[in-house]
């Protein structure tokens, strides 16, 4: 049987079990199903740190199960004094006077609470401490500390450890002290100096912390910092790798609440290929000219960034996002991408059936636009007038099936 024009094709489809005939989608207007969001996104960029020796007085967090007591009291009575914690609390208001005395004195010099008129009130420090069970003790003395004003990073406080200076300048220089560079001071940026009072807990050394005070000149230092960062934008993850003053840094931090959709439309504008961006199938709309063969059988490719530039955020490094889905810009495109697909599937013996199903494989992205796709009579006569010497195979198999009706 010879395969004659669209209706003849339409009959076989009929017949045939397991195969859908591309013909018949003709009766209705399909959209192609929505696809998953753009492949993963991730951004990298150097984290720049800057690192000061600064004289301050930096709070770390401890247990002091012993004030938290105190804290308490003084919470629920609005104040409270050495005699109200000595009968309350430990339980004997005349012989344990001094010690009460002594632990509101303590929890006064952490700034815990405030003395007013002989009685303790708690501070907001002190109801902080009261609502985490953490304490900080401050302590005076030379810090070297590691910051960084990098947006991708919720903390500006990196590092902090204390230094002395007499030990480590002789340790360094010895002798040759007076042959060392002169050293540097600097009044601190204004952007360290907003760190103070916030709690952050350093990529180093783990324990939380709060910087109470810094002077407002500190000798700019060396920080010896190789850090990376690493957004996973898709899983909303932010990594920071590398080391900080010499240290191997890798820890996990919040990443920032941008959601993926929002950084890929950014990305997609600075390339200038927004418009071309359809979010109802989350597929980038491009002509059938703008492919190569294995994005027109995969629909899908990578898309380069050179210069990732996301509001608020900066400008990370160059990146490839893989997996973007591919969609025909028009139906004329849609129509040789189908004609295309059909030809590089003729693999084996064009039967009645391979050819339906290779058919319908052809045009089921390009649904939205109904392409027609040729017949296989259409097909082997034109793989014979336009045989060489030497017929390719997909010309045979054309051929074959047609003149022997398979």
């Amino acid at each position: 049987m010879r395969v004659n024009g669209l209706a003849e094709l339409g009959k076989l489809l009929k017949s045939a079990p397991a195969t859908a005939a591309p013909q018949q989608r003709a009766a209705q207007s399909v959209k192609p199903e929505p696809t998953d969001a753009a492949g993963v996104i991730r951004l990298t960029r150097e984290i720049r740190v800057e690192c000061w020796r600064v004289i301050g007085q930096v709070a770390k967090a401890a247990k002091r199960n012993e004030l938290l007591p105190v804290l308490l009291r003084a919470r629920e009575r609005g104040q409270t004094d050495a005699g109200d914690v000595a009968e309350h609390l430990l339980f004997e208001h005349n012989s344990r006077r001094v010690i009460a005395q002594r632990l509101l004195q303590i929890g006064q010099q952490y700034g815990l609470l405030e003395q007013v008129d002989r009685q303790y009130r708690l501070t907001e420090s002190g109801s902080t401490a009261l609502d985490t069970k953490q304490i900080y003790i401050p302590e005076q003395g030379t810090w070297t500390v590691w910051a960084s004003k990098d947006p991708l990073l919720g903390a500006t406080i990196l590092r902090v450890e204390p230094w002395r200076e007499s030990s480590a300048y002789d340790e360094v220089w010895g002798e040759e002290r007076d042959k060392a560079p002169k050293r540097r001071f600097e009044k601190l940026p204004r952007w360290v100096r907003d760190a103070v009072g916030v709690i952050t807990t350093p990529l180093v050394g783990g324990a939380p912390l709060r910087i109470e005070q810094l002077e407002a000149e500190g000798e700019v230092a060396e920080a010896e910092t190789t850090l990376r960062a690493t957004w996973d934008v898709t899983d909303a993850r932010l990594r920071i790798g590398g080391s900080l003053g010499g240290t191997p840094v890798n820890a996990a931090v919040d990443a920032p609440e941008m959601a993926a959709d929002a950084v890929w439309m950014q990305l997609m504008q600075v390339e200038g290929l927004w418009p071309r961006w359809d979010d109802s199938v989350a597929a980038l709309r491009i002509g059938f000219d703008e492919t190569i063969a294995d994005e027109r059988e995969s629909l899908v490719r990578g898309v380069s960034f050179k210069r990732p530039d996301i509001e608020s955020l900066g400008i990370f490094d160059a990146t490839t996002v893989e997996g973007i889905a591919l969609r025909a810009r028009s139906a004329q495109d849609a129509t040789r991408w189908a004609d295309w697909r059909l030809r590089e599937r003729v693999r084996d013996y064009a039967t009645t059936e391979h050819f339906c199903t290779w058919a319908a494989e052809a045009v089921k992205p390009f649904a939205e636009f109904d392409p027609p796709t040729p017949t296989r009579q259409e097909l082997a006569e034109a793989a014979w007038r336009d045989r060489t010497d030497r017929p390719t195979p997909g010309t045979w198999h054309l051929v074959a099936a047609e003149d022997w009706s398979l």
